[in-house]
């Protein structure tokens, strides 16, 4: 249990973490680079039975082995969401979330997030982003990635 010192409570009973996507690895110009990513959708109406959430976040992981002064970018991060789970829409245009850059040849790692309202969502929800290595075949990556989900409340 991750007590939070100042307040005395349990911070993860706050938060609900659900499966987005399987890790991807990518190697540079070859498989998975640059190859955009569709993770697993919600259905924010059903899945979570009587609960209901105000805010979604994505978490990206990255670990690269690049060469120097090379890059992993994860790119056009966004939430996209539907009436009908058949035709999508982007909630917001899409942002590059993380870039991890190697000044020497080496291993790097990075993670970050992207929230979204819940309230400005249709029923359907998912994400989509894009992994992109700079250089052209010995660079490698793994990118993950999960959704959390706070503010829940019962219908």
């Amino acid at each position: 249990m991750a007590l939070t010192t100042a307040m005395g409570r349990d911070d993860a009973a706050f938060s609900t973490p659900v499966y987005a996507a399987s890790e991807t690895a990518l190697t540079a110009a070859g498989a998975g680079d640059n190859t955009e990513i569709t993770t697993a959708q919600l259905d924010l109406q059903t899945q979570f039975g009587t609960r209901r959430f105000t805010s979604l976040t994505l978490v990206l992981t990255a670990l690269a082995t690049l060469s120097a002064n090379k890059a992993l970018d994860l790119k056009a991060v966004r939430f996209q969401h539907s009436d009908d789970a058949t035709t999508w829409e982007d909630v917001k245009p899409g942002v590059t979330a993380l870039t991890l850059t190697s000044t020497t040849a080496g291993t790097v790692t990075g993670a970050a997030d992207l929230g979204c309202n819940l309230a400005e969502t249709k029923r359907y929800l998912r994400a989509k982003f894009t992994p992109d290595l700079s250089h052209t075949g010995t660079d490698t990556a793994k990118v993950g990635v999960a959704y959390v989900l706070s503010g829940a409340s019962e219908i």
